[in-house]
């Protein structure tokens, strides 16, 4: 009933995650006001994605949807994510990246989403595993199916945050596994993580899958740290 929502949004207001400000029944996430500012990749900075990965491992295409820059508030969005119990942030915030992808016709000849998997310690201890929402929102939108099963992460690495470049590369060397290449082997995948950094993450999975399996290899990200800030 009505009047029972209405007393639940007095008596516990929702606040939009970037400002703080509270949110109307109809706004999810962000105030509307925020939603408008949402800080989308430019379109002149896409080809700076792909260039991460050059000379790293051979993908067909990469793309994120919002910058993460130093001191931003919408930074908010990603730590509510994937710190915050707060999973659904990233189905929302993926479904609106899947309908500007799919305007630019990015998921064709796309026949999976992958999502980057975590280690089952880190994932007991978070309760969730933020790639699995992410992939959920992209895959609502475009139809494209997700599968979970085909790599394991299978070792826990430490944070990659505060290393340096080095160190992150370090810190992912030989951590994922493909335990079940026969599901996507001769695929187009669209292989996924929250945030894109030095590549170094995805730069080691897509490497274990191309090892074992014959598959094309897209990336796609919530989140892009410009000029690795």
């Amino acid at each position: 009933m009505k009047w029972i929502s209405d007393l639940i949004d007095l008596l516990f207001p929702r606040h939009c995650i970037v400002c703080g400000e509270i949110l109307s029944r109809q706004e999810q996430d962000m105030c509307l006001d925020c939603l408008y500012k949402l800080p989308k990749i430019e379109q002149m900075h896409l080809d700076e994605i792909e260039k991460v990965f050059w000379g790293k491992c051979d993908i067909a295409a990469a793309t994120s949807y919002i910058y993460y820059r130093k001191g931003s508030p919408y930074n908010r969005l990603i730590h509510r994510l994937k710190y915050g119990n707060r999973p659904e942030t990233g189905v929302r915030l993926a479904r609106m990246a899947a309908e500007s992808l799919k305007e630019r016709g990015f998921f064709d000849g796309i026949d999976a989403i992958v999502p980057l998997p975590l280690s089952k310690k880190k994932q007991r201890r978070r309760g969730y595993n933020q790639c699995d929402y992410i992939a959920e929102g992209l895959s609502a939108v475009s139809g494209i199916p997700v599968i979970k099963d085909s790599v394991t992460r299978k070792k826990a690495n430490e944070t990659q945050t505060h290393k340096s470049r080095d160190e992150r590369w370090k810190n992912v060397e030989g951590i994922f596994e493909l335990t079940r290449p026969e599901l996507i082997d001769g695929k187009h995948i669209l292989l996924i993580d929250d945030i894109l950094t030095t590549g170094a993450t995805l730069t080691s999975c897509a490497a274990t899958i191309q090892q074992g399996c014959n598959c094309r290899i897209s990336i796609f990200t919530l989140a892009y740290t410009y000029n690795g800030i």
